[in-house]
C-alpha cells in the first residue's frame, strides 16, 4: 500500500471561524505592518540596551536604526497586501514563516535595480553596498517578518487583540521615551 503526501494544501490552515480568514487584503497588510512595528523597535531597543555596556556608547545611531528598517516595512506591506489571501491557507507558523522569507527575498529582488545604478554612478572596488547590507540584515529582517506577521494573526482573535493593542502602544511609548531622552542628554 502506497500513501501520497499532497504538499499543496488549499483548505485553511486556522479554524473557518477565525477572523484572520474574513480579513480584506488590506486589513491584513496594515495590522502586519503594525506587528513588524512593534517587533522592529522591541529589536532597536534591545539593541540600544546592550550598546549602553559598550566602551563607546552610541544610543542615538542605535535608535535612528529604527528608520533603516522603514523601506523593508513597505516591502512587508506590499507583500502581506499582495500574497496574505495566498498565504492564509497555511497554519499560522508556516504563514509567518513563508512571510520573513518572501519579504526578504522581494527586498533582495528590489535592491538590485538600485545596486546597478549606484554601481554605474559611482564605481567603486568593493561594491555591493546595499545588497551586502541586505545580507547582513536578512536575518533580522526575516525574523521581524515572521514574528510580526505571527502577531498580526494573533491579534485579531479576542484574547490577542487584548494583549497586542497595550503592548504596542507601551513599544511606542518606551521607543519615543528613550529618544526623547536621548536628544535631551545629547543637547545638554
Amino acid at each position: 500500500m502506497s500513501a501520497v503526501v499532497d504538499l499543496h494544501q488549499t483548505e485553511p490552515g486556522l479554524p473557518v471561524e477565525h477572523p484572520w480568514l474574513a480579513l480584506s487584503r488590506w486589513g491584513m497588510a496594515w495590522r502586519a505592518a503594525l506587528g513588524l512595528i512593534a517587533v522592529g523597535l522591541c529589536i532597536v531597543m534591545v539593541m540600544a540596551v546592550f550598546d549602553l555596556g559598550t566602551a563607546d556608547p552610541k544610543p542615538g545611531m542605535v535608535l535612528s536604526l529604527a528608520g533603516f528598517g522603514a523601506p523593508q516595512l513597505v516591502v512587508f506591506v506590499l507583500v502581506a497586501a499582495l500574497l496574505g489571501p495566498w498565504l492564509r491557507r497555511y497554519y499560522p507558523f508556516s504563514q509567518a514563516l513563508l512571510f520573513g522569507g518572501i519579504g526578504v527575498g522581494a527586498a533582495f529582488v528590489l535592491a538590485v535595480p538600485f545596486e546597478i545604478v549606484a554601481q554605474v554612478a559611482n564605481p567603486s572596488p568593493w561594491g555591493g553596498g546595499l545588497l551586502l547590507v541586505l545580507m547582513i540584515a536578512g536575518l533580522p529582517f526575516f525574523l521581524t517578518g515572521a514574528i510580526g506577521y505571527g502577531l498580526a494573526i494573533w491579534s485579531v482573535t479576542r484574547k490577542g487583540a487584548r494583549v497586542f493593542w497595550p503592548l504596542l502602544a507601551a513599544v511606542l511609548a518606551l521607543y519615543v521615551t528613550l529618544w526623547t531622552l536621548h536628544a535631551i542628554g545629547a543637547s545638554t
